[in-house]
């Protein structure tokens, strides 16, 4: 998709985002993020894919946003999620694309990870989180014993149609339904963290989405 002006293009439509990269607007569907990731990603996919739509949106209020100078932390560490924001945004093969890890959250889906993203394009920085209640306290019970000799032999399955069933609600509400966007009018430069992941309280409340017997 071509256009001189940019002004005027809406950055984001059902399942398509719009960015310019290089002075061209490129149109992006979120059918191409999901053709990396057939199957057992779909929900990190989803997730990933959504929240840099309501990055577009909050981005683009003063002409569609840009990928030339967007650099993305994040709190999760998900390949599916990383795949979606990259598809989007073009950061991770530009090194502009950080995940921030509680010490003992590994890279994988468990309770030790945040739905939380700081998008900046070089002027200002979009801080998009999904909504607490979104994620239900079972998934996180279900993924933590993945691995485990708690695992069941149902849990696999489970977790499986867990992620499905996460991806199809991403999907169903408006974006300002399940997403928080606050803009804040300074940018991340490459390598920044935010301020909020430097407190020392910033994972603590983690221990909130964690099952008994599972460390903060």
């Amino acid at each position: 998709m071509q256009s001189n002006d940019a002004d005027a293009i809406t950055p984001v439509d059902a399942t398509v985002v719009r960015i310019k990269d290089r002075g061209e607007i490129k149109e992006i569907d979120y059918d191409g993020a999901m053709t990396r990731h057939i199957g057992s990603l779909w929900w990190g996919t989803a997730v990933g894919y959504r929240a840099m739509q309501a990055a577009a949106e909050a981005l683009s209020r003063d002409g569609l946003w840009s990928r030339d100078d967007l650099y993305v932390v994040g709190a999760h560490p998900g390949p599916g999620v990383r795949d979606a924001i990259d598809y989007v945004t073009g950061v991770v093969g530009r090194d502009r694309y950080k995940v921030v890890l509680e010490p003992d959250c590994g890279m994988k889906c468990n309770s030790s990870m945040k739905f939380e993203w700081w998008v900046s394009d070089g002027r200002r920085t979009a801080f998009v989180k999904l909504r607490e209640d979104f994620v239900p306290r079972a998934f996180y019970e279900l993924s933590d014993r993945l691995g485990t000799p708690a695992e069941t032999k149902q849990d696999r399955r489970q977790f499986e149609i867990s992620k499905v069933t996460l991806s199809t609600r991403i999907w169903a509400a408006p974006l300002g339904r399940n997403f928080s966007v606050e803009v804040i009018d300074r940018p991340l430069a490459p390598g920044e963290l935010p301020a909020a992941v430097l407190r020392d309280d910033y994972w603590s409340d983690l221990k909130t989405k964690q099952p008994e017997g599972v460390g903060a």
